[in-house]
C-alpha cells in the first residue's frame, strides 16, 4: 500500500513537472515580416507603402492599388543565444551553461489584389509567435525545460478601402494555428544515495489542429506636407489546445529503484492533456514624414500581455493531476524608429532602432523562457525595378541581463544573458 501510494505520488509529480513548459509559447513574439520592415526596426505603421503593411497596418494596402497585383515572399533567419550562470539547487555547485545553437526560419507570404482604384483585398501567411529553446543533456536545469519548440501560423484575409484621397481604412480576420513540442526531465531523490536523479524524460506534443480566430484593423491618414499618421490594432486570442504526454525511462543504475518507477510511471502509454493559452492584443500608433529621397518614421505600441495570468493544465481522464501555473505577465510597450534613404534609382538604404519592454516578471524566468528588456539596432538595403524588388535587413537584438535571485518557483535560480542576430529577406513581384 505504501509503495502504491508512493508510486501514485511520483506519477502526479511527473505530470505536474511535465506540462508547465507550455507557458514558453506565448512569450516569444515575432514582428518583422519583410526585409524592408526589418531594416527599419518595424517602424511601419504610418508608412504603409509595401506589402508588409498587411501586418503593421492593413489600411496601407488601399494606397497601393496603382501597383497592380503584388506578391511578397521571404524568410527571417534567427539565431538565438542565451547563457545562464549561478548556483545549482543540488548539490549546490556553481554552473554556467549556453543554449544549443539553433537556426529558425519563419516564412512570410503576402498577396495584394486591387479590385478597383480604392479597394484592395489581400491574403497573408506568416508566423507571429515562435522560436524555441534547447539545452545540452547534462544541463542542470533540464528538469525545468530541456527542449521547447513552438510556432503559431497566421492565415489572414484583409480588405483596405480608400475613403478619400488621403484617408484609408483596413480590416482583416486571422486564423491562427499552433504547433508545439516540449521535452523536460523528471528529477527525483534516489533513496539509495539521497541525490537528485533524472528518472524519466517527459515529452509533450500538440495533436490535431489547435487553432483560434482573431481580427485586425487600422487607419492611415496622409496629412499633407509629407506627413502621415497610422494606427492599428490586432486582437487577443486564446488557443484551447489538445495534446498528449509521454514518458521515457532513464535508467538510474539501481535495478530495484528502476523497477519501482517502471511499475507506476506510464512509460508505455500516452496521457491526453488540454491547455488554454492566451495570446495578447497589440496596438500601434505612428507618425512618418516622406519626400522623394527620405522616409523618417516612428511609432509606439503596446502588447496586452496582462491577459496571460495563468496556465491551466487539464487531464480529462485524470482530473486529480490537473493544475494551474501562475504567470502574471504585464502589458509591455515598444518604441521604434526607422530611417530610409532612396540613394539612387534602384537602391535604397535604411537603419532603425527599437526598445521592447519585457512582460515577464523576474521570478518567472527559467530555462523554459528567460526574457528581458530588448534593444535592437537594424540596417538594410533594397534593389528594385518597376516589377521586382529585393529587400534585406539585419537586426541585432540584445536582451538585458536579469537574475531570479532566489525568486524562482521552479527552484532553479540564475543570471541570464541573451542576444539574437536576425536576417530578414523578401522578394516582391508586381504583375
Amino acid at each position: 500500500m505504501i509503495a502504491k501510494n508512493r508510486g501514485r505520488a511520483l506519477l502526479v509529480t511527473a505530470m505536474v513537472l511535465a506540462v508547465p513548459a507550455l507557458s514558453w509559447g506565448s512569450g516569444f513574439a515575432l514582428f518583422e515580416a519583410g526585409g524592408r520592415s526589418g531594416g527599419m526596426a518595424g517602424a511601419m505603421v504610418a508608412v504603409g507603402d509595401d506589402l508588409s503593411t498587411l501586418f503593421w497596418n492593413p489600411a496601407g494596402a488601399a494606397f497601393q492599388t496603382d501597383e497592380g497585383t503584388q506578391l511578397m515572399f521571404g524568410v527571417t533567419l534567427i539565431w538565438p543565444e542565451q547563457t545562464v550562470y549561478g548556483s545549482s539547487p543540488y548539490p549546490g555547485d556553481g554552473y554556467e551553461a549556453e543554449q544549443v545553437s539553433q537556426t529558425f526560419f519563419p516564412p512570410h507570404i503576402f498577396l495584394g489584389i486591387p479590385i478597383n482604384d480604392r479597394l484592395e483585398v489581400s491574403f497573408a501567411f506568416w508566423t507571429p509567435f515562435g522560436l524555441g529553446t534547447e539545452w545540452e543533456d547534462d544541463f542542470l536545469g533540464n528538469y525545468v525545460s530541456k527542449k521547447a519548440d513552438l510556432m503559431v501560423f497566421d492565415f489572414g484575409v484583409s480588405m483596405a478601402y480608400q475613403l478619400s484621397e488621403n484617408f484609408a481604412f483596413g480590416i482583416g480576420i486571422d486564423y491562427m494555428v499552433a504547433q508545439i513540442e516540449l521535452t523536460r526531465n523528471i528529477g527525483l531523490i534516489n533513496p539509495y544515495d539521497q541525490r537528485l536523479t533524472d528518472v524519466a524524460e517527459a515529452s509533450l506534443k500538440g495533436t490535431g489542429i489547435n487553432s483560434a480566430w482573431a481580427w485586425n484593423t487600422g487607419i492611415l491618414w496622409k496629412m499633407g506636407g509629407g506627413f502621415s499618421f497610422g494606427a492599428s490594432y490586432r486582437s487577443e486570442f486564446t488557443i484551447n489546445g489538445e495534446g498528449e504526454a509521454g514518458f521515457t525511462q532513464i535508467p538510474t543504475g539501481y535495478q530495484d529503484f528502476d523497477g519501482l518507477l517502471g511499475t507506476f510511471f506510464p512509460f508505455d502509454d500516452k496521457v491526453p492533456i488540454e491547455a488554454s493559452i492566451a495570446f495578447p492584443d497589440f496596438w500601434n500608433v505612428g507618425l512618418a514624414w516622406q519626400n522623394e529621397k527620405w522616409t523618417i518614421s516612428g511609432q509606439y505600441g503596446v502588447m496586452g500581455w496582462s491577459v496571460y495570468e495563468d496556465l491551466p493544465i487539464i487531464f480529462p481522464e485524470n482530473p486529480e493531476f490537473s493544475s494551474v501555473r501562475q504567470e502574471d505577465w504585464e502589458d509591455a510597450a515598444q518604441w521604434r524608429v526607422g530611417l530610409e534613404l532612396r540613394a539612387s534609382q534602384h537602391w535604397d538604404l535604411r537603419v532603425g532602432y527599437l526598445f521592447d519592454e519585457t512582460p515577464q516578471p523576474a521570478w518567472g524566468m527559467s530555462p523554459l523562457l528567460a526574457d528581458g528588456d530588448r534593444t535592437a539596432y537594424t540596417g538594410g538595403l533594397s534593389y528594385h525595378t518597376d516589377r521586382f524588388r529585393f529587400d534585406i535587413g539585419y537586426e541585432q537584438v540584445t536582451i538585458d541581463t536579469r537574475s531570479t535571485e532566489g525568486q524562482s518557483p521552479d527552484g532553479f535560480d540564475g543570471t541570464w544573458e541573451g542576444s539574437s542576430p536576425l536576417l530578414h529577406m523578401s522578394i516582391t513581384l508586381k504583375f
